[in-house]
């Protein structure tokens, strides 16, 4: 027999813009009692990748980059992924 269970919403998607009022930093600092555990990586100007990660285990590093690939592929699917304009 299977059981039906109602899921809630995991993840919510906010896209921040660069600035020092409404930046990524500042969002860090107003959320930052609520954050948990963390997996985030950053694309450097010098063409390299930073890594930067706080989670219990490496199961759950993984489980959260996967949410973030899931939500990617959503959004550009639903048509609400807004993409950053190249200089």
């Amino acid at each position: 027999m299977h059981r039906m269970t109602k899921l809630r919403k995991m993840s919510e998607v906010k896209r921040i813009f660069p600035g020092p009022i409404n930046g990524l930093i500042n969002w860090m600092e107003e959320n930052f009692q609520n954050i948990n555990q963390y997996v985030v990586t950053f694309s450097m100007k010098n063409g390299t990748t930073m890594t930067v990660f706080d989670a219990y285990s490496y199961l759950e590093a993984v489980g959260i980059a996967g949410i973030s690939l899931d939500t990617i592929h959503t959004l550009s699917h639903d048509g609400e992924f807004v993409s950053k304009k190249r200089d």
